[in-house]
């Protein structure tokens, strides 16, 4: 491609760029001003950031986002993955599959309003305990937020493992078959290593999922819910509610250089399994 050619093309792609830099690299950079300046405008450093990390309210966001995350995203991927092999085997499982995947085509409105029906102080489960508890407002409230994610996301995973379950040519299992190998055995020999790119995936957007639950639990308990689940969207919500611009600022460079650190150390991971075997 010629030098006239490259011209013509860098055109095509202008209204993109602008697009990028308009929506978000002009917003970034602002963002960063704001994070490095207090609220008369004067620059303070990295002033911002330390104020941030000794706030009760980000260190208890921070701990809960991750703590729901530690116990989540196994979830998201273990149940898909238990229930599309057992999907892969069942011939007539075409409504079981309707049935799971329903849940990623209901509006987050809907999903807060069934669990409120369940779990509100005049709810199913009160009703049937014979007690008047609003569960979102106690301890129950973090393996609730729990089932919430499981249930409304597993739907999209379980996709993705029925598509690399069909991938596996069935030949493998009936060789180890002959070869004596047991169904436990065969799962973990034959199943789990060619689903490893399938399980990446899943894991890799189950992560991005998980900082998307704030909808729900916004529309379950509200700006300020229970503690075991004030979660580290719930605290920029707040700070923007609150006109703190640098301490928002601050909280999105922080959670956004945790998310770019943690989705490298994936693919990092992914790679070196892939290519550094010998």
């Amino acid at each position: 491609m010629n030098k006239s050619e490259n011209r013509r093309s860098f055109w095509f792609i202008v209204p993109s760029l602008l697009g990028v830099s308009l929506f978000f690299i002009i917003p970034f950079m602002m963002s960063f001003s704001y994070a490095t300046m207090d609220s008369g405008g004067s620059f303070v450093g990295l002033d911002n950031f330390r104020n941030l990390f000794a706030g009760d309210a980000f260190r208890l966001a921070a701990m809960n986002t991750f703590k729901f995350m530690a116990v989540a995203i196994p979830l998201n991927i273990v149940i898909p993955l238990f229930i599309a092999c057992l999907l892969n085997k069942t011939v007539r499982g075409g409504w079981l599959k309707t049935v799971f995947m329903s849940p990623l085509v209901i509006p987050s409105a809907c999903v807060a309003f069934f669990f409120q029906s369940l779990f509100m102080s005049n709810g199913l489960v009160s009703h049937i305990l014979g007690v008047n508890t609003d569960w979102l407002q106690t301890s129950a409230a973090f393996p609730i937020a729990v089932a919430v994610y499981v249930w409304k996301n597993m739907g999209f995973n379980l996709v993705l493992m029925l598509a690399g379950l069909a991938n596996i040519p069935k030949e493998y299992y009936e060789w180890a078959s002959v070869d004596g190998m047991g169904s436990t055995r065969a799962f973990f020999k034959i199943t789990l290593v060619y689903l490893t790119p399938t399980l990446f995936i899943t894991f890799v957007m189950s992560f991005i999922n998980s900082f998307k639950v704030f909808r729900e639990l916004y529309m379950l308990a509200g700006s300020y819910p229970h503690e075991s689940i004030y979660m580290l969207q719930h605290y920029m919500n707040n700070q923007f509610s609150a006109l703190d611009y640098q301490n928002l600022s601050s909280a999105a460079f922080v959670i956004t250089a945790v998310i770019a650190l943690l989705v490298i150390a994936l693919f990092v991971v992914d790679k070196k399994s892939e290519f550094g075997e010998g």
